[in-house]
């Protein structure tokens, strides 16, 4: 479905102020993979706003499939377009930089913009816009914030946002696929059902979320942990530390402003552009993953043996899926998601191959650029 039909859509769903609101309009103005747009793999560069509204449009979906009230379909829509509200410029690549200069991950932001509290004033905010559409924002934050306080009918929503298999990644790994040429298959229509009462996924469609699962450790594996993406992320964080002040009021006091180009504009353009990546050092850095350059690393000795050091330490993700853990007649309940749908966490050491650069000058340790996003 095209972006336009996309916002049809929703418009008719939410009506068009919510969808016409300044805070909708920056995500328009922010890129989905950051630093990555400019790799010579990528076929096209998304913005938050595009995959917003897909996450929005598999929300439809979902509460067809799920046969919801229409009052539930809309808080959940509204919840699915509004889960990234809050990002900064350049999406996750930036992320690790401003939480530590902001005091606030894009979740936190995301808060301040939807109920109008914190630094965001409730005029400027989305409370009033959700208001007059009437879609209540405490229940439309709760839905994203996955709250103990949600009714127990609308809880179900919030792990679709949260859930090993859920509508985000669904959109954006497929996204990111389309955008660098992985192979992929367009998802089924009826993803979601109820299993003895409970959340499930359908039988028919597990064989493709089996598929989307293996898909996403190949995104990761290929192209979210690029030597190269890697290394334009640590850079971009240290020109956003170096170049951006936490009590500069440009930034929280024109957050609905505050986009790709007004970064580009504040860090400037030169600099940013010697930040970002364009591939080729994708053959002169690699990920290594053994247990035992970890050992190495760990120890006090020297790198004997010409062993490298680390340019940067990477938490590295890894998917795999338990064929063990089956459904039942209808499908598979949410409790054994995480069973089937399985993930581990382990540590990657970017490493030079060339002798001349072993490591990357003036890194911040307090950037915290062991973090991986979760597409």
């Amino acid at each position: 479905m095209s972006t336009a039909k996309q916002r049809a859509r929703l418009v008719e769903l939410l009506g068009d102020s919510l969808l016409a609101s300044p805070w909708l309009g920056r995500l328009g103005r922010i890129s989905f993979l950051g630093t990555l747009d400019a790799h010579p793999r990528s076929r096209r560069a998304s913005t938050r706003l595009e995959h917003s509204l897909g996450v929005a449009t598999l929300a439809c979906q979902a509460s067809a499939a799920l046969e919801l009230q229409p009052e539930q379909a809309r808080l959940f829509v509204a919840a699915c377009l509004l889960h990234d509200v809050g990002h900064y410029p350049l999406s996750h690549a930036a992320e690790p930089a401003f939480t530590k200069l902001l005091g606030a991950g894009h979740h936190e932001v995301g808060r301040w913009i939807v109920l109008g509290d914190g630094p965001i004033p409730r005029q400027r905010s989305l409370r009033p816009v959700l208001e007059q559409a009437n879609i209540d924002p405490e229940t439309t934050w709760a839905i994203i914030d996955n709250s103990d306080t949600l009714a127990p009918q609308l809880r179900p929503l919030a792990e679709l946002l949260k859930a090993p298999i859920n509508l985000d990644t669904l959109e954006g790994i497929n996204r990111v696929a389309r955008d660098f040429r992985l192979r992929r298959r367009k998802l089924p229509e009826r993803i979601f059902t109820w299993v003895d009462g409970e959340l499930g996924i359908s039988r028919a469609a597990l064989p493709a979320m089996d598929r989307f699962w293996a898909l996403k450790d190949h995104a990761y594996d290929r192209v979210i942990n690029l030597p190269s993406n890697i290394l334009a992320e640590a850079r971009l964080c240290e020109l956003v530390a170096a170049k951006l002040d936490r009590d500069d009021p440009e930034i929280i006091d024109a957050l609905d402003r505050f986009d790709d180009p007004a970064l580009r504009r504040r860090l400037g353009a030169e600099a940013l552009t010697r930040a970002l990546l364009d591939g080729g050092e994708d053959g002169d850095y690699e990920l290594w993953t053994s247990e035992a350059y970890g050992e190495i690393v760990g120890s006090s000795q020297t790198h004997a043996g010409g062993e490298r050091r680390p340019v940067l330490v990477r938490t590295r993700k890894r998917y795999f899926i338990d064929p063990g853990v089956e459904p039942s007649e209808r499908g598979l309940a949410l409790h054994s998601w995480s069973l089937r749908f399985r993930h581990e966490r382990t540590q990657g050491w970017l490493v030079s191959r060339r002798q001349d650069q072993l490591s990357l000058p003036n890194l911040d340790p307090g950037l915290e650029l062991a973090w991986v996003p979760e597409i």
